[in-house]
């Protein structure tokens, strides 16, 4: 039974506080559109497709074409994008079959997450290439118009935007926009999230090699670590235990760090053209009068 409503958590601003900005955390949801408001969003489609093609904009079917005309696909790239994707596909079977050591099904999985980005990474020329298609315009048109008007708060109902999709256009880039539009393309395509679907993540969130935030952890005490199992605190600072659990800082090599030292000052003078240093000399110091301190503040968007 598909699912008529996903309510998530995101921040939104406040008021102002010291010429900061204040945001707190509100429950938001976003609703399935009903027939009429599909109606609508097809009816936009079909006008933004017209537009762009009278426009003389491109047809999927022609990027691949274009892509080629300006160098940015190539029969060398098609093959070096077959060859990861053959060897994610083998690396799949592999974690599905079983029947390996589990450390090795480890580095399989990390080996194919890798491989994926990469196949991702490649194809970044065309998805953007596609956002200026017809039906990209088109596309983009009819998800952002239903969402703009499928983003409610979650304990009114009333509508984040009352003005629609012009007012989620100038707004898109708050935490509530950006999370809400994520969970609306999950609403709407009924599914999860992607990274958590793929072979390599379930397999590695199964045995307990990621945590909930796809960040690695040791097997059996769930303690943060690098991808070659140095421990690592929430920062992502080297840390090490202490038998009975607490940490402290240590180095890339395991040296523990005195952090309360104030490091060690390497700095030497700047050269001449002839090799000679640079010394400034210091400028006498003048007694200014005391006045009161007025902070500068910048305004940031909410």
């Amino acid at each position: 039974m598909k699912k008529e409503k996903r309510v998530f958590k995101a921040n939104i601003k406040v008021g102002e506080k010291n010429n900061e900005p204040v945001y707190e955390e509100k429950q938001f949801a976003v609703i399935r559109p009903n027939i009429q408001l599909q109606t609508e969003a097809n009816k936009l489609r079909e006008k933004v497709w017209n537009e762009a093609f009278q426009e003389g904009n491109l047809l999927r079917r022609q990027l691949d074409d274009e892509l080629k005309n300006r160098k940015l696909w190539n029969t060398q790239l098609q093959a070096e994008y077959d060859e990861l994707q053959f060897e994610v596909i083998q690396n799949t079977l592999k974690l599905e079959q079983g029947g390996i050591k589990l450390s090795e099904a480890r580095a399989i999985a990390i080996d194919t997450s890798k491989k994926r980005q990469q196949m991702v990474e490649m194809l970044v020329a065309r998805s953007e290439l596609d956002n200026h298609t017809c039906e990209g315009q088109a596309d983009n048109t009819k998800f952002n118009f239903l969402f703009a008007n499928c983003l409610v708060y979650n304990d009114t109902g009333e509508k984040v935007y009352p003005g629609g999709l012009d007012e989620y256009l100038s707004q898109t880039e708050t935490d509530y926009a950006e999370k809400g539009a994520t969970e609306f393309y999950y609403l709407m395509s009924d599914s999860e999230s992607l990274d958590e679907q793929l072979p390599e993540n379930r397999f590695l969130k199964k045995y307990e090699f990621i945590d909930n935030n796809s960040r690695f952890i040791e097997r059996g005490t769930g303690r943060l670590i690098t991808e070659d199992g140095k421990y690592i605190d929430n920062d992502g600072l080297y840390i090490a235990y202490n038998e009975d659990g607490s940490t402290y800082r240590v180095d890339i090599t395991g040296k523990k760090l005195d952090i309360k030292e104030e490091p060690e000052d390497t700095f030497e003078p700047f050269l001449d053209d002839d090799g000679s240093p640079i010394i400034l000399e210091e400028k006498p110091k003048t007694k200014a009068r005391r006045k009161r301190a007025t902070k500068k503040t910048v305004d940031a968007d909410a």
